[in-house]
């Protein structure tokens, strides 16, 4: 306090030097960033590099994927390390004002600790309460009038850093030239480094067509190669089949210039490659499953309502079906069915099976039997795996037709009747079919001409009719109208129809017979002549009697 109120100082704060804070900032900042360009291009170098190497040696030993894997690991870990050591860590830990000043006067002696002093003086505690400033105060300024001239930053070295980037850059150029006269080796290599599945470049290259894929048991498997670059005349299939040993089997080239090599009846799976002079593909696998089959089929016959027929379960073996039924198929399967259907032999459409929501491989469906053309049936189906089923069994099946309805005229038997025009002439018939009569007419022509208008007589069938009938119709030949005139022609025959609504209806027809308008003494003739016959017939008849039995006479009297 004394030495205070001798020189009348009290103010004991002292201000810091503007210009000296900013002249340190700036060799700061230039020592951080010598510090992390060198470490950055040191870390690009080492990189380049170390990737170069297992780039190198991969081409060379065609390392596995784990083993690149590691490699990768290396090289990565070995740039991170030099980017924390040299890069980040100069940028989160800067030299402080104290050491960036010491720097400063170790370069420049003359200011004889002058500006670590200006740098300290400012700060709280540095000077005691109480204690005159001036000196601290001309220190500065001195300092001040010594730095203002002073380039500062010079005392940060570029030299090393001067020589990690040229060492860089000419790391990078001859990196990017190799790169560059590599062509497609080196970006084959460069994506095997960094993990990829692309195979080792080699002389030859080799592109299998066939890949990894599926098949049934049981099947041929054509393993199909291309060869790129320079082409052999002959390669090698390597086959490791699980639990045995590997078999080579040669491939021979084919007029396409594929390398192919058919193996049969193959049963379980196998891994293989595929080897073209000094090409080798990766791996591929070849899965074997079973294919879907059918292990149990259930048939059900359902025959047209007009038959009245009930359902039939039927055979597989007997499949004799009527046209105009349905079939209904229960199919169980051996594997678990995502789609299937039926193929319909000698028809063009295909029948989908629904496949049971509950349990996958029980299938159903049914499909119409048509009149012709249908001749069998298979079964096709798509497993949840995707495999198919092959060479599926054909059933076979017979069409039976509805016949048509059987008739046949009774009366009059003679192929021409003479009528007069007061006649009632009887028309005799019978008729069957298979399943139910419902319509029987009489169709006739009146006149010579085959041009003539046909017409039609509905029959009265009654409510008993079913499959077989007997009837008569009385036709009155003076209800024509207009009249008929003697000499008259009418030809007529019978049509029956049966109940087939399905593919029918079918209709049996007769033979066509005649009918003639006479006058009464014409038909009077007719029948004495036809009576004349029928006692012809009779004499006849005895006289053969009366000869057989001398005849059996003859043969019972014993002999004299």
């Amino acid at each position: 306090m004394i030495r205070a109120q001798q020189t009348g100082e009290t103010e004991t704060r002292v201000t810091s030097s503007a210009l000296l804070a900013e002249k340190i900032s700036a060799v700061r900042r230039k020592h951080v960033g010598v510090a992390a360009g060198t470490g950055a291009g040191m870390a690009a170098g080492a990189f380049i590099i170390l990737l170069a190497i297992a780039m190198l040696m991969d081409w060379w030993l065609d390392f596995p994927l784990w083993l690149r894997g590691a490699m990768l690991a290396f090289v990565l870990g070995v740039t991170a390390l030099l980017v924390w050591r040299f890069v980040l860590t100069p940028l989160f830990h800067q030299p402080d004002d104290d050491a960036i000043a010491l720097r400063i006067e170790k370069a420049r002696p003359e200011f004889r600790s002058r500006l670590i002093s200006s740098i300290q003086f400012p700060r709280p505690g540095v000077i005691a309460p109480g204690t005159a400033t001036s000196l601290a105060r001309m220190t500065i300024a001195e300092t001040e009038a010594l730095a203002a001239p002073m380039n500062f930053t010079e005392v940060i070295s570029t030299k090393e850093f001067s020589k990690v980037l040229a060492w860089s850059i000419a790391v990078l150029a001859l990196g990017i030239f190799s790169f560059m006269y590599g062509g497609a080796v080196s970006h084959d290599l460069l994506k095997r480094a960094f993990l990829s599945s692309t195979l080792v470049p080699r002389h030859t290259r080799v592109e299998v067509l066939t890949g990894d894929t599926r098949i049934g048991r049981g099947d041929t498997i054509r393993i199909e190669a291309l060869a790129r670059g320079v082409v052999p005349k002959a390669g090698k299939l390597v086959v490791k089949m699980s639990g045995q040993r590997t078999q080579e089997y040669a491939l021979d080239k084919d007029n396409e210039g594929k390398f192919v090599r058919a193996l049969e009846n193959v049963q379980q799976s196998f891994d293989y490659t595929v080897r073209l002079n000094d090409g080798v593909s990766r791996s591929h696998r070849v899965e074997v499953v079973p294919r879907p089959t059918t292990a149990l089929i259930e048939c059900q016959q359902t025959f047209p309502a007009y038959t009245r027929l009930p359902n039939a379960k039927r055979a597989l073996g007997d499949l004799t079906l009527l046209a105009g039924s349905r079939l209904s198929l229960t199919v169980v399967a051996t594997r678990d069915i995502k789609q299937a259907f039926i193929r319909l032999t000698g028809l063009s459409n295909d029948v989908p099976l629904q496949v049971d929501a509950k349990n996958p491989r029980e299938l159903r469906g049914e499909f119409a039997i048509p009149t012709k053309g249908l001749t069998g049936f298979s079964i096709e189906m798509l497993d949840t795996s995707g495999m198919e089923s092959r060479d599926s069994a054909v059933y076979r099946i017979d069409v039976v037709p509805d016949r048509a309805p059987k008739v046949r005229i009774t009366y009059p038997d003679r192929r021409e009747e003479l009528v007069t025009r007061q006649a009632v002439q009887p028309i005799g018939f019978e008729a069957a079919d298979d399943f139910r009569i419902v319509q029987a007419r009489l169709r006739y022509r009146v006149g010579e001409s085959e041009d003539a208008e046909v017409q039609t007589v509905e029959m009265e069938l009654g409510t008993n009719v079913v499959r077989e009938m007997k009837n008569r119709y009385e036709w009155i030949v003076r209800d024509f109208q207009p009249p008929l005139l003697e000499g008259t022609r009418i030809e007529f025959w019978l049509e029956v129809q049966d109940n087939n609504d399905v593919t029918g209806p079918g209709v049996g027809v007769t033979e066509h017979q005649l009918m003639r308008v006479v006058s009464e003494n014409e038909k009077r003739a007719d029948l004495l002549n036809r009576a004349g016959d029928f006692l012809g017939t009779i004499g006849d008849v005895a006289g053969d009697q009366e000869k057989l039995n001398f005849t059996l006479g003859t043969l019972i009297s014993p002999k004299r």
